[in-house]
């Protein structure tokens, strides 16, 4: 609607309210005339009737005098009295009634004639008294008392016509009155009826306009999810065929780079097919990262880690580059940084991978400094000041200005010169925001830059991370008459994965798809499953499910997916298996998880046995990690009792005020945190319902029922904590 209109429409409602009120002023005044006309009516009429009864009651006077003198009777009744009396009452009341001048003069004079009369009268009778009826009767019969009877006759007749014409303009008034008020009272109606129309065409027109505006919004949104489905169904497969050759390509080069006998010229493509390899594998990372961030399904994890071991293996990775470009790589910690913090030390690590990667190719002389300093500190968090400075070519401040901004880079002439998408600079800073921290650049063109991130962190006492990986090689040990079957449809994939089994000496099988792996589970047992996802005939996600429900089989099954998207660790959990790993594997990960599947099939470990009498506690993955270490389990109850009560006040607080993406971040975020201590088949339900569901009273329910179970878990928790760490 175009803003004139909504004017004219604003002037036009005023100007009917103002006529409406216009025209019930003047039919209330039109009403109130034809009141005052129809009281002044009922005034005349009565006036009319006195002087009716003035007339008679002379008369009256005039016969009864009369009859006195004619009859001789007794003048001690009173009647005479009694008519003079009615006489005066009758001059009172005319007195009473509002009359204009003329009449008010013409009723004094009425008033006096009778005045006469009376005395006339009581002369008449006085005279009969004293000289007997025949002075009497003469006085009667005298002119003067005919005359004065006509005088009052004639001027009551007078009056009464005066009185008439008073009448006549008091019903043409008080009909003029009754013809304003209606006519008035009719286009009053008219008028409302019209403002009525005018006022529910505009509320009719809003309403239609407000459910077309619906209807669009319901269109954008439903067009908006379709682009997101397409959006993730295209990273999805993305994802898979370019990691499927990925996979095969690393794979396969890093066997070439083992051999002892590789000719050195075939020995140095080999490692440049490597690193194009790893390259091209970065840039998909950093692209899927994009979409988990977007998706709010990036989690920050909370667990110990050391800070000076962090930084350490971040300084091996890049100390021989650096020595190759003929840079200073300088990695300097302060002394009052604590060993061990809580946080994520994978995003941490990525973090100052992808800052110092930037500083080693955009630097060509001088060095690379990373400073780990405290920028706040007390008993219980730490805000960590990482900065990362070089003397490389430096940036403009428009440059500058853009720096973290997606597929950017200071100009085209640069993107030729040094490669890279734009996009890690992006990423750190979406990490540094979801960790909570702020990130500051300052750089000088032809002089360095400098990164500046400040994030906090909790710390960790005593050696939480005793019972962690020690990032030493894993030593598989003899498994004799024991088999792993692979599930894998791809055939170079299925190459590499023989070929690495054949190295570390571990008998296999191969399945083209689900089908097969389930034809081959029914004749043999074996130790270990590797299942490929996405197959023909039977898809992962349907193979682990018959394995798990129909064949009843235990066996531990690790998923291997080129799908790296949010979400795809949790759905392949969710389907029963154990393990994930995302193509292209990492050799040495492949090795653990064999090896850790091999070991528990060998010598099942008593600490992960679960303790009895729990309902809802499932403690065989944190004893499996934990490797009776008790410190690192203490610390790991600790943790979630403090994180997982203020995620579920935060959730109802997000979900009391509606706000839907946020109560997905949590939600994803407690399921981590769950899953932990085994009570993912407690809560993921009532967090899959919250996730799924997207009305505000769905939601509410789904809220109501997860703090009833949680206030049930949150104390079976407590208890056991306070039996066995207390």
């Amino acid at each position: 609607m175009k803003s004139s209109f909504r004017y004219i429409l604003v002037a036009t409602f005023i100007t009917a309210i103002a006529a409406i009120a216009f025209l019930q002023f003047n039919s209330n005044r039109s009403i109130n005339e034809l009141i005052n006309g129809n009281e002044d009516l009922m005034s005349v009429l009565k006036v009319k009737d006195e002087l009716q009864q003035v007339q008679k009651n002379v008369a009256q006077l005039e016969a009864e005098a009369k009859s006195i003198v004619i009859r001789g009777e007794d003048l001690k009744d009173g009647r005479f009295q009694q008519q003079i009396k009615r006489i005066d009452n009758s001059f009172q009341l005319l007195d009473s009634f509002e009359t204009n001048q003329t009449i008010g003069a013409s009723v004094q004079e009425l008033r006096q004639l009778v005045t006469r009369k009376v005395n006339m009268n009581t002369e008449v009778l006085r005279t009969f008294a004293g000289d007997g009826k025949d002075s009497a009767e003469k006085l009667i019969n005298t002119q003067a008392g005919q005359l004065l009877s006509d005088s009052i006759r004639w001027l009551s007749n007078q009056i009464d016509e005066r009185y008439q014409v008073n009448v006549t303009q008091l019903i043409r008034g008080a009909d003029n009155s009754g013809r304003q008020a209606k006519t008035f009272g009719t286009i009053l109606a008219i008028v409302a009826a019209i403002t009525s129309l005018i006022a529910f065409g505009y509320i009719s027109y809003k309403m239609i306009e407000q459910q077309r505006l619906i209807h669009r919004l319901n269109l954008s949104e439903l067009k908006a999810r379709q682009s997101a489905r397409v959006k993730e169904n295209f990273l999805a497969n993305m994802s898979h065929e370019i990691r499927t050759p990925l996979n095969a390509i690393l794979g396969f080069t890093g066997l070439l780079k083992q051999e002892p006998e590789l000719p050195a010229q075939a020995g140095s493509y080999t490692g440049l097919i490597h690193k194009a390899g790893e390259n091209l594998l970065q840039i998909v990372n950093n692209i899927l990262d994009i979409s988990k961030i977007e998706a709010g399904m990036m989690v920050v994890e909370y667990a110990p880690f050391e800070v000076r071991h962090t930084f350490s293996d971040i300084r091996n990775i890049y100390n021989q580059k650096c020595i190759e470009k003929g840079l200073e790589f300088i990695v300097t910690i302060d002394d009052a940084v604590p060993r061990f913090l809580l946080g994520d030390a994978v995003r941490v690590t990525q973090l100052i991978v992808n800052l110092v990667g930037n500083a080693i190719k955009f630097t060509d002389k001088g060095s690379v400094h990373v400073m780990v300093t405290n920028l706040k500190k007390n008993d219980e968090e730490i805000t960590l000041k990482i900065e990362v400075v070089d003397t490389g070519i430096g940036m403009t401040e428009r440059e500058e200005a853009a720096i973290f901004e997606r597929f950017q880079q200071s100009d085209e002439g640069i993107a030729r010169r040094y490669g890279g998408t734009g996009l890690g600079l992006s990423i750190v800073k979406d990490l540094v925001h979801l960790m909570s921290g702020v990130i500051k650049v300052h750089s000088k063109k032809g002089w360095g830059s400098s990164f500046t991130i400040a994030l906090p962190f909790r710390i960790a006492g005593g050696n939480p991370v005793a019972a962690q990986d020690t990032g030493e090689e894993v030593e598989l040990l003899p498994s004799a008459g024991k088999k792993i079957l692979i599930v894998e449809d791809n055939e170079l994939n299925q190459l590499l994965l023989q070929q690495l089994l054949k190295n570390w000496a571990i008998d296999f099988d191969v399945a083209g798809n689900g089908a097969e792996a389930i034809a081959y589970l029914k004749t043999q047992k074996y130790a270990l499953i590797l299942m490929d996802i996405q197959m023909p005939v039977a898809d992962g996600y349907t193979t682990a499910g018959v394995i798990r429900n129909d064949l009843k089989i235990e066996t531990p099954i690790v998923a291997m997916t080129a799908d790296a998207l949010p979400g795809e660790k949790e759905r392949c959990i969710a389907a029963g298996m154990n393990e994930y790993l995302a193509k292209p594997i990492n050799e040495s990960e492949l090795k653990k998880m064999i090896a850790h599947g091999l070991q528990d099939e060998d010598t099942p470990n008593r600490s992960a046995e679960q303790p009895q009498g729990l309902q809802y506690l499932k403690l065989e993955y944190l004893a499996s990690v934990s490797r009776g270490n008790k410190e690192y389990e203490e610390e790991v109850f600790k943790q979630f009792l403090e994180l997982y009560p203020e995620q579920l006040n935060t959730l109802t607080t997000r979900i009391t005020a509606g706000a839907p993406e946020p109560v997905l971040k949590i939600v994803h975020s407690m399921k981590t945190t769950v899953s932990v201590l085994g009570l993912d088949e407690a809560l993921y339900p009532y967090l899959e319902t919250l996730e799924k569901d997207e009305k505000d009273a769905e939601r509410q329910a789904g809220m109501n029922a997860l703090q009833q179970i949680s206030r049930l878990v949150l104390a079976e928790v407590i208890a056991y904590y306070n039996k066995v760490y207390r």
